[in-house]
């Protein structure tokens, strides 16, 4: 583990959020990285101007990462992935699908859908998860900045709560 690697890429996970919000969706961004700490992939959550509900930021990286994802299956090479949040239920599959071995995010996400905590918790793929090293909410001052983003996100007008506010009305 290198400290200011790991710091330098949160920080572009977090400039990918930044990015996602910009364009009205959810503020998560995702980047992966080889065990040389080169950048693979960068993404970022897209589901409002794709409208695709699977257009979430680890989805998006690893996608955008192709076939050199494929090729370090093979390889066996290690991958770690940096996200702003930690991943939902579908990412969090895709994540062990890929066989990405090392998972950093910024923000626990208790009251949405964080999903990797609790699905590793059931044991039900014990294996793999045992094969990933992770890493929660290392950096306190970029945790706050991913909580500054989720407090805009609520205010948006794209927000599913503030979405149907407006069906209701």
């Amino acid at each position: 583990m290198n400290r200011d690697k790991d710091r330098y890429y949160s920080e572009l996970a977090l400039k990918e959020a930044e990015q996602a919000l910009k364009e009205n969706t959810y503020p998560i961004g995702a980047i992966i990285v080889d065990e040389n700490y080169n950048l693979i992939a960068k993404g970022r959550n897209r589901v409002h101007p794709n409208q695709d509900a699977t257009a979430h930021a680890e989805i998006d990286a690893i996608r955008n990462a192709g076939h050199i994802i494929l090729d370090a299956k093979v390889k066996r090479e290690k991958f770690t992935i940096y996200t702003s949040l930690e991943p939902c239920p579908m990412c969090t599959g895709g994540i062990l699908f890929a066989n990405i071995k090392r998972v950093v995010w910024l923000l626990n996400d208790d009251l949405g859908f964080g999903g990797y905590r609790k699905i590793k918790a059931t044991n039900a793929f014990e294996r793999r998860f045992n094969e990933v090293e992770l890493v929660e909410e290392p950096y306190e001052d970029l945790k706050k900045k991913q909580m500054e983003l989720m407090g805009k996100w609520a205010m948006n007008p794209n927000n599913v709560v503030n979405l149907r506010k407006a069906v209701n009305k």
